[in-house]
């Protein structure tokens, strides 16, 4: 930062906020005292935004997955579910998730994000406990259908979320950790499960006592979330004022500040039309069908395999525990290759992996092939999302964009449960061949995104545009448009 930017060696705030000298999408090599302040600034906001979203998102996935133990666990005969409403107990919770995404991410910008996401877990995780007491399956139905719409509004709303705190060059590597939770749901999610399903307690069914807990789990951590979510980084008590100064000027910079975003029907309409926010919806609707497969379902292709009930829950969780070991891998790479790249390699062990485990005999090979694809298809979902965040030139672009991409993929979980059900076993030839073929025009559409932008990136450099009698508001209305912006690939 410029010496204008200093008094006495330290950071006028007011200076930040001089919207006359931004310029957008341009930022500065820091010195090295301002890079010591950016890595305390970056560390109070790690340690106070990080953790919380994690265990909620961690809370959900095991909330939203836990169908596929129940249904393991008694479900069908207990609530006397036919063949159609086997498959309608999971795809009716993504019906209700796709529709209800773009309102959700709207209503983000409407109210602060502590009281939005507090909300939202509260509810969800007070259906899910009350599941343990439905005795029909009509009704369970429609709670699937009630949790279904109120989880729609978190994992849209935290890819959102990240983008008030972290910068483009951060955004990637938070979330990674973020997505962590998914494979962590599978790796706590089938034993806890497995655990709760020999708990005797009372009149409640196996499956019962899994919703039971499981939602008082999730409720507690929503309780407390509502208490200690951070809504803003320029409102932050945590930061000193020269952190503070330095966070939210680069914000500023980078994508603007969501405090002072807001909601517009003709930009969210012109949003909604943007053609690459469609090609990622694709990809990543690909990659949620393989996971929607790989883990939702993995104890019922276990336990055709010939294991118990229990048994399945438990091998279930492998899958999601060689993802986590991907995820941790994929943490060390965003310095030195591309997201595409990352996409294209990963997604190739995990559609070759899943070709394997399909088609192979024998119980031990297919169990690790089915783990195999979980390695390499679970730190993909971070990466594509990441990849999509940072290519959106704006906060409130941006949250249009994860709640389209997000809630698209989400018709897989409305699809692919009719395909996995009895009257398909073993083999599951229909749900198989759909999953791979998906993940196939996931990966044919990476390489289209990837030449595009790098296309875009060099016809900008050649042809640079003076904008510089632009006001910041008609600048950051231009979004991934900006003649300074250059998309990652």
């Amino acid at each position: 930062m410029s010496e204008e930017n200093r008094i006495d060696g330290k950071f006028k705030i007011t200076d930040v906020t001089d919207k006359a000298r931004i310029q957008i999408n341009i930022l500065t090599e820091l010195t090295e005292e301002e890079k010591a302040i950016a890595k305390s600034a970056l560390r109070k906001t790690d340690l106070r935004i990080i953790p919380i979203v994690v265990l909620i998102y961690l809370a959900a996935m095991i909330d939203r997955s836990n169908i596929g133990a129940a249904l393991v666990n008694g479900l069908k005969p207990g609530l006397k579910l036919n063949n159609r409403d086997e498959g309608l107990v999971t795809s009716i919770f993504y019906v209700f998730y796709i529709l209800c995404e773009v309102p959700s991410n709207m209503l983000l910008k409407r109210f602060r994000p502590h009281s939005w996401f507090g909300f939202i877990g509260t509810a969800w995780s007070t259906i899910c406990l009350l599941m343990a007491f439905i005795k029909s399956g009509a009704l369970f139905i429609v709670a699937r259908a009630a949790l279904g719409a109120l989880e729609s509004g978190f994992c849209p709303g935290v890819i959102s979320y990240l983008g008030y705190w972290y910068t483009r060059t951060q955004i990637s590597y938070r979330m990674t950790l973020f997505f962590c939770a998914a494979p962590l749901s599978g790796i706590i999610g089938n034993p806890l499960a497995a655990a709760l399903v020999s708990i005797k307690l009372g009149k409640f069914m196996p499956f019962q006592t899994i919703f039971l807990f499981e939602g008082a789990i999730t409720l507690a951590f929503c309780i407390v979330a509502f208490f200690i979510i951070k809504d803003y980084p320029e409102e932050a008590k945590f930061f000193t004022p020269e952190e503070k100064a330095l966070v939210v000027s680069r914000l500023r910079i980078d994508q603007g500040m969501a405090s002072e975003a807001k909601v517009d029907l003709r930009q969210t309409v012109k949003f909604m039309l943007d053609w690459r926010i469609w090609a990622f919806a694709q990809i990543n609707f690909g990659i949620a069908n393989f996971y929607v497969v790989v883990t939702t379902f993995s104890p019922t292709v276990i336990r055709n395999l010939g294991y118990t009930g229990t048994a399945a829950t438990y091998l279930a969780s492998l899958p999601s525990l060689a993802g986590l070991f991907g995820c941790f891998i994929v943490l060390g790479l965003y310095s030195r290759f591309k997201y595409s790249d990352i996409i294209l390699f990963f997604g190739s062990i995990a559609i070759i992996g899943y070709i394997c485990a399909c088609y192979f005999t024998g119980k031990v090979i297919r169990i690790t092939f089915i783990s195999i694809s979980g390695f390499g298809l679970i730190p993909v979902i971070p990466v594509l999302l990441s990849w999509m965040s940072v290519n959106q030139g704006g906060i409130y672009k941006g949250s249009i964009a994860s709640a389209i991409v997000v809630s698209y993929c989400s018709i897989s979980g409305a699809i692919s449960p009719n395909f996995f059900v009895t009257k398909y076993s073993p083999k599951f030839v229909i749900g198989n061949a759909f999953a791979i073929c998906a993940y196939t025009v996931s990966l044919a559409l990476t390489v289209v995104l990837k030449i595009y932008f790098s296309r875009q990136n060099r016809y900008r450099d050649e042809n640079p545009v003076d904008i510089s009698h632009l006001s910041e508001e008609e600048q950051r209305l231009m979004n991934d448009s900006h003649p300074q912006f250059r998309y990652k690939c």
